[in-house]
């Protein structure tokens, strides 16, 4: 917050220094916990543009322009359906919130710098056009989606086919029965007769691949949608940002609140099951312990 507000010009070298670190920590954590896929979904892919946006490229308006539509279209509504939550002693949750909320920060600065005089438009007048708000974009989709494939369902397939427990986004997705595209997708599915009423999604499956590649394409579609009138509205921007910023606070909250409830609960079953004890001949006096409250990785 301090460099947002106080130095936003580098917030660019404060983004890149913050999230290799975080990035760099999730590929230990996730590699042990054989969860390493997830480190070629598309929100690093994105984080990588913008890595080179900063570094490399910062004055190439084609790429600034795709980062821009990407993170504030399809990173910020990823958000909402991985039900990203501001947990604030979990590293993975703070890490997975940042991975998608710091490259939409990033471009709202370029976009909207204090001083009024955005980098990428150095004539003071910005145009996104079709050309940046939906094509570019989808093609940069479309690549990684291309790559994702050629990575694991030819370079590494038997790899995976032969381990079933390495998690992927996309095993993760067809086993979550509550998450939003789940849902979503097998009751399209479902009604336009893809699948029989009481068929569900089978990771290994073609059928249950084709449904999750084309829905998250047209799913990153739909979130481009917004993005012009982000770009062309300050208002409308930080708004949006503020209503999704307020989506993970309310998950942190109903998160600690859920699980603090669950955990009191316990601790005053675990202390009456003390308290009942009894010994031949007479009960045994048992000291209450103290309801104590730990943190722990969920």
């Amino acid at each position: 917050e301090y460099v947002l507000l106080k130095y936003p010009q580098h917030f660019g070298l404060y983004y890149v220094a913050v999230m290799t670190y975080m990035i760099v920590l999730r590929v230990y954590m996730y590699a042990k916990a054989r969860y390493i896929y997830f480190m070629i979904d598309f929100c690093y892919f994105a984080n990588a543009s913008c890595f080179v946006s900063v570094l490399y490229l910062p004055g190439n308006e084609t790429l600034w322009k795709i980062n821009y539509a990407v993170s504030n279209g399809l990173l910020l509504a990823a958000i909402l359906a991985w039900r990203n939550s501001l947990v604030f002693h979990s590293l993975d949750k703070i890490t997975s919130f940042a991975i998608h909320i710091m490259p939409c920060l990033l471009t709202f600065l370029q976009r909207w710098p204090s001083d009024g005089k955005s980098v990428m438009c150095p004539t003071g007048e910005c145009k996104l056009g079709v050309q940046g708000a939906v094509i570019n974009p989808i093609l940069f989709y479309i690549a990684w989606q291309l790559y994702y494939i050629l990575q694991t369902e030819i370079i590494d397939r038997k790899k995976l086919k032969g381990d079933p427990d390495i998690v992927t986004s996309l095993r993760w997705l067809t086993r979550d029965a509550k998450n939003p595209m789940n849902k979503m997708a097998k009751s399209v599915c479902r009604a336009t007769g893809i699948f029989r009423r009481d068929e569900n999604f089978e990771p290994e499956s073609l059928k249950t691949k084709m449904v999750f590649w084309i829905s998250q394409l047209i799913f990153m579609m739909i979130t481009l949608t917004p993005v012009p009138l982000m770009f062309h509205y300050c208002n409308f921007h930080w708004i949006s940002l503020m209503c999704v910023f307020g989506v993970t606070v309310w998950n942190g909250s109903n998160y600690y609140f859920e699980v603090f409830a669950a955990r009191y609960i316990q601790q005053f079953e675990a202390q009456k099951k003390e308290k009942s004890i009894v010994t031949p001949g007479k009960e045994e006096s048992v000291e209450p312990r103290k309801a104590t409250v730990t943190f722990k990785e969920e």
